[in-house]
């Protein structure tokens, strides 16, 4: 084996193992004796690659602009300069180099990705997800092979067509995961695909479904335990102050909360009373409207994410959006027939709804129980949002 060879080996083991100053250090070997312009266009590409994951931005750029030099028409001579820049938030010129990587290699699936995610970073600032069971997460693939348990509880997320959303900030790359449940490991490789750290979690009401943990009889026998906000807590650092990680839900839930899915109840943010905000991201551009909407449950709350955030977005209008839990769902509201349930205070909730969601609102239901999302609009005109008299409503909702 050549010297050459010998470097390259050694660096690509120490990458493997995680030792990146490690293999940075062989990989530079390697270049000093490659034996061509391929192989030293190889070396700078996973020069480039070392010294992204080091964070060091500006080397990972240097080496991705030197492959060029060598194979200026290798694909990879513009992906491993989108991906510097993609690092650096400059994502304009990342897309241009996306771009022009796809158009040497038009099949790759992670380089179409790519261009994606740096197109939508750089029309808003706006990250959005709205996951579903069976499509974005608890898929086939996700289970261990023969893992019974697992297979169980992913056909049983299929079935309640329960929606997880992912809420966060193109500009810091940081997120907070609403009503985290059923696959945590999708979740998170979901989230990682598109460059995103969790860094929270909001609960939207204490319902197993939504945050996790003991499912109600008879499946409590079972012995089944369903992923949620607690797995999604142990992803979570605690803040250098000593502040509680950012796990939010609503007052009136937190103990229900802290009982079915054993997430310290001490460790719970909670919002107080009929409104709270969260900020998501270091920079606190991403603001979510956390109202009280009592009704399903005690601590039930929509999220609503500020208008300035979304401008530019897919995913909603200038006047927000709303990830309303099972407050709002398109044409009906949550269940009320729950032990903890009120249709008085869900008429009282409804109507706030109404007054304080502009019409354009784009809504988000917890559930795809009728279409993935609506319009306050929509809800105002034909769903549970239109004008109703307290005697009229209960008249709906007797017993």
């Amino acid at each position: 084996m050549s010297a050459f060879e010998a470097a390259k080996a050694d660096a690509a083991a120490l990458l493997r193992s995680g030792d990146v100053r490690g293999a940075i250090v062989k990989y530079e070997a390697a270049l000093r004796s490659a034996p061509d312009a391929t192989q030293r266009g190889a070396i700078h590409s996973n020069l480039s690659l070392c010294h992204l994951k080091a964070d060091d931005l500006d080397k990972a750029l240097e080496h991705g602009l030197a492959i060029a030099t060598h194979r200026p028409d290798w694909e990879k001579a513009h992906f491993r300069v989108a991906e510097a820049f993609f690092a650096k938030r400059d994502y304009a010129r990342a897309s241009e180099r996306y771009r022009s990587a796809l158009q040497l290699k038009p099949d790759d699936a992670v380089m179409r990705h790519r261009l994606k995610l740096a197109d939508e970073s750089k029309q808003s600032r706006l990250y959005f997800r709205q996951l579903l069971p069976g499509r974005d997460i608890c898929v086939a693939q996700s289970s261990g092979a023969g893992d019974a348990v697992k297979q169980q509880i992913f056909a049983a997320a299929v079935s309640m067509r329960n929606f997880v959303y992912v809420i966060g900030d193109h500009a810091t790359r940081e997120c907070f995961v609403v009503d985290a449940c059923w696959d945590v490991d999708g979740i998170r490789a979901v989230c990682e695909n598109d460059k995103m750290v969790i860094a929270g979690a909001i609960a939207t009401h204490y319902h197993f479904d939504h945050v996790g943990g003991t499912p109600p009889p008879p499946f409590d026998a079972l012995g089944i335990k369903v992923p949620g906000l607690l797995e999604v807590s142990r992803l979570l650092l605690p803040s250098p102050d000593g502040e509680p990680i950012p796990v939010y839900c609503h007052e009136e839930d937190a103990a229900a909360i802290a009982r079915d899915t054993g997430v310290d109840v001490s460790s719970l943010k909670r919002i107080i009373g009929a409104e709270g905000a969260v900020d998501v991201g270091s920079e606190r551009f991403v603001k979510v409207r956390c109202l009280h909407t009592p009704g399903h449950s005690p601590g039930s709350m929509v999220l609503v994410v500020d208008g300035a955030a979304v401008s530019g977005s897919r995913w909603g209008t200038a006047s927000g959006i709303c990830v309303s839990g099972d407050t709002i769902f398109p044409g009906s509201c949550g269940r009320l027939d729950l032990p903890d349930a009120s249709a008085e205070r869900m008429f009282d909730s409804l109507a706030r709804c109404a007054r304080e969601l502009d019409d354009d609102v784009v809504i988000y239901p917890g559930h795809a129980y009728n279409g993935e999302s609506s319009t306050a609009a929509r809800e105002k005109r034909e769903g549970l949002l239109r004008p109703f008299t307290k005697t009229q409503w209960m008249a709906m909702h007797a017993k």
